[in-house]
């Protein structure tokens, strides 16, 4: 039988340096056409990608594992222009039920830098849209992809995993205060945050909940800077500002979606001339890939942290969302379980579908038989012959029926269908 498997490939915080995560990340109004390009390679039928700041995964549904983890790893190298041997070895591969339950940790929160983060979720079902939306992500990918959502809001409603809930944005807020004396307090600091996207969003809504006052947002469409200041009470900022913004600025936070750096030596080494040398700049670059050039921390009185230095941050907060692992784990295996029944239906309904049609052929073939012998029946009669043959045939495909439900072993459950079609010539039109 031809099966069809499901593999991911990719790499993440835990595997990869930022520098690297940067070359392959694929910006969301890039991907549908990764995704056409991914659709050309020899083993791929179905495809999705998930990139964000703390990783890169490719999903597909492969007509052959090997083949097909090797396609993902070909797609990635080439368009995205990294060697192969630069990322390989960091790569990491599950399949079918290992690729099923890295989607639904990821879904749910539980693979993340920061546990339970508020993220994930989102750009999980933002992946698969836009996957569905340009045809690649169908029967298989589209029914995990629907199945890891809902262990992602299960995770979340029935367990305390997202309980003070933290992002990336808000960990970097969170660095930032430590970095101003031991209360932390971000009154009177003046703070830029440059980008106004969600991150940006997070950011400017974690400075407000910690008491920052000063706060003003820098973006290159000057629209949605007015519309994140207005939600916020903060000042919008032109991008033509960004010199002005960082002479003046004891904080910045810069979380844009731009391919290249925003903030480089020449444009902060400008923006000092006029600063008092006892006046720290303490950067956060957020943004994958990089906003700020990373040779800027080499500039004396510049303090510049990265994405990378978040963990200090992350793992003294995780206090009740790691206690709550276990039970998203446990979700997590239900929603295996029931997408596990879905896969074994599906796989056998062919076989099913073929075994009932074929006894129904048996049957009306030697119901005409019967009645060539033994003439017209009357409609009572008819009635009886139809009801006796159709519960003789039920009785008879029964057994074979529910043992295919049965059958959790994939080989074992491929063997018995495929006994089936050869014992009962199911490939082949009844005589």
């Amino acid at each position: 039988m031809t099966t069809t498997s499901l593999v991911v490939v990719g790499l993440n915080h835990k595997t990869a340096p930022v520098a690297l995560l940067e070359k392959l990340a694929i910006s969301q109004d890039r991907l549908p056409k990764a995704l056409h390009q991914l659709s050309t390679y020899e083993h791929i039928s179905e495809g999705a990608i998930l990139s964000t700041c703390n990783r890169i995964e490719v999903y597909a549904a492969v007509s052959k594992f090997h083949g097909g983890a090797q396609d993902l790893r070909n797609f990635l190298a080439e368009f995205c222009h990294v060697a192969p041997e630069d990322f390989n070895d960091l790569l990491y591969t599950y399949h079918d039920e290992g690729a099923v339950r890295h989607l639904f940790r990821v879904a749910a929160g539980i693979d993340s830098m920061i546990v339970g983060e508020s993220e994930i979720l989102g750009q999980v079902r933002r992946s698969f849209q836009i996957a569905t939306e340009e045809g690649s992500s169908m029967r298989i990918l589209g029914s995990a992809f629907r199945r890891a959502l809902r262990a992602g809001k299960r995770s979340r409603t029935e367990t305390e995993i997202a309980r003070n809930p933290v992002s990336v944005s808000s960990a970097a807020v969170e660095l930032a205060r430590r970095a101003f004396g031991s209360d932390g307090s971000l009154s009177g600091k003046r703070i830029t945050v440059v980008g106004a996207g969600k991150m940006g969003r997070l950011a400017v809504q974690a400075l407000k909940s910690a008491g920052a006052g000063d706060v003003s947002v820098v973006n290159r469409s000057e629209e949605r800077a007015v519309a994140l200041a207005e939600a916020f009470g903060v000042e919008p900022r032109p991008l033509e500002s960004l010199v002005e913004d960082l002479a003046t600025a004891d904080i910045v936070i810069s979380s844009t979606t731009a391919p290249g750096m925003v903030i480089d030596q020449a444009l902060v080494r400008s923006a000092l001339d006029d600063r008092p040398d006892d006046k720290p700049l303490f950067i956060v670059d957020i943004a994958v890939p990089r906003d700020v050039e990373p040779e800027v921390g080499d500039i004396p009185g510049v303090v510049l942290r990265g994405i990378e230095d978040l963990r200090g941050v992350v793992d003294s907060n995780l206090g009740t969302r790691l206690s709550e692992v276990a039970g998203v784990e446990k979700i997590i295996a239900e929603e295996l379980e029931a997408f596990a029944r879905w896969e074994r239906s599906t796989e056998s309904a062919p076989v099913v579908t073929a075994l009932v049609e074929r006894g129904e052929e048996i049957r009306q073939d030697e119901i005409r038989k019967i009645t060539v012998r033994l003439g017209e029946l009357s409609p009572d009669q008819q009635a009886v012959v139809d009801q006796l043959t159709q519960r003789i045939m039920a009785r008879f495909i029964h057994a074979p029926l529910e043992n295919v439900k049965a059958l959790g072993d994939p080989e074992q459950r491929d063997a018995y269908l495929m006994a089936l079609r050869e014992l009962f010539d199911l490939d082949h039109p009844s005589e």
